[in-house]
């Protein structure tokens, strides 16, 4: 009974501290991932709205750690490199977060000239929060003159593990069957390095900038849950804003987050 009992709490305990000192960055639990239509058509929208808005960070804004630097010192401690779980910028603005439609059921459709890229630069990946559509390749650059190895750590697609040289420039990797993540990036070599990726099923999505602005546009006229994730302050999935988009209309919708308990409470960015 006690072996029972001890193996129950360490798998309990594991689950609920995704996120810090006691998991892998790539471990993601399920309160913490998006949530995706049960199917979505694209179609012609005419006369849609515009949801816009700015996300906040509350509470005492920890000092952004400095990364260690191990490795490749030549390029990649060419300049100092900082933990991006929590950027928050002017005014508590906060960069980073997903902020999406959770239960819209058609649609615009995706931009198709858009290019979708991750670089890694400095050995840092840029963005660290990348959108993909289902089915588009993202391709991953490589700025630096060293080798770098690309891992994403999906669970419901195929995974990625893969080496890029300092001379492959640019390398696309395959798109996904299926709506997942956000999950976590690595290199393998650089373990610093980390980021996060998105693979979605319509276009409605956008990841907020310096400012923690963001804009969803082209939206049919309906009322929508409004969701948002961000890898430290957690999601709303149990409490999604409401909002209703009038035809032509702009709707205002503002957000203000905390970190997650767990995270506040390890440290992890003291």
């Amino acid at each position: 009974m006690k072996t029972y009992l001890l193996a129950c709490f360490t798998v309990l305990f594991a689950c609920c501290y995704v996120g810090g000192a006691f998991a892998d960055h790539h471990e993601t639990a399920e309160m913490t991932m998006l949530q995706f239509p049960e199917s979505y058509k694209a179609m012609s929208v005419s006369n849609g709205g515009t949801i816009s808005g700015v996300v906040k960070f509350e509470g005492d804004v920890p000092e952004m750690k400095m990364l260690e630097i191990t490795k490749d010192q030549a390029v990649c401690g060419a300049t100092e490199k900082f933990d991006e779980t929590l950027v928050v910028g002017e005014g508590n603005a906060l960069k980073n977060t997903i902020v999406y439609l959770m239960d819209i059921s058609q649609g615009k459709d995706f931009d198709k000239a858009a290019k979708l890229e991750m670089d890694q630069k400095g050995c840092q990946f840029n963005p660290h929060v990348q959108i993909v559509p289902v089915g588009v390749r993202v391709t991953m650059l490589n700025n630096d003159r060293v080798n770098h190895n690309v891992h994403i750590f999906s669970s419901v697609n195929k995974p990625v593990n893969k080496q890029q040289t300092k001379n492959r420039r640019k390398m696309p990797l395959a798109g996904v069957k299926k709506a997942e993540g956000p999950v976590s990036v690595k290199c393998d070599i650089h373990g610093w390095m980390s980021a996060w990726i998105a693979y979605v099923p319509h276009p409605y999505f956008a990841v907020t900038n310096e400012m923690g602005e963001f804009t969803l546009e082209n939206v049919p006229p309906g009322t929508y849950k409004l969701g948002y994730w961000h890898e430290a302050c957690g999601t709303n999935n149990e409490s999604p804003a409401a909002v209703t988009v009038e035809a032509g209309g702009t709707v205002k919708q503002d957000f203000t987050l905390m970190l997650k308990k767990n995270v506040a409470e390890s440290g992890k960015h003291n």
